[in-house]
């Protein structure tokens, strides 16, 4: 019976150590992807960020009151000059 109950712990030895090195080996997949779901929830917001800016500077032009027009129409005139000197994206 002694040797009965050795070669079960042995078993359970072998086996624990079995799960942790699998516990190990996922630990780095897991990180990687918990960090793209990261990235990707930045991009989003980001790009919500980036879609509300557009909409809003869409807006400020469309209703320019004639009263406004110069101060507008400068700081459209400083804009486009701006979006000129912005170098090509390059691959």
């Amino acid at each position: 019976m002694a040797d009965d109950s050795s070669e079960v712990v042995k078993e359970q030895s072998e086996s624990v150590a079995a799960t942790n090195l699998k516990v190990l080996g996922d630990g780095p997949a897991f990180y990687a992807n918990m960090g793209m779901a990261n990235a990707q929830s930045h991009s989003q917001a980001m790009n919500t960020v980036q879609l509300a800016t557009v909409a809003k500077m869409v807006d400020l032009i469309a209703n320019t009151s004639p009263g406004e027009g110069g101060a507008d129409s400068a700081a459209l005139g400083m804009l486009a000059k701006m979006m000129g000197n912005v170098p090509p994206v390059t691959p």
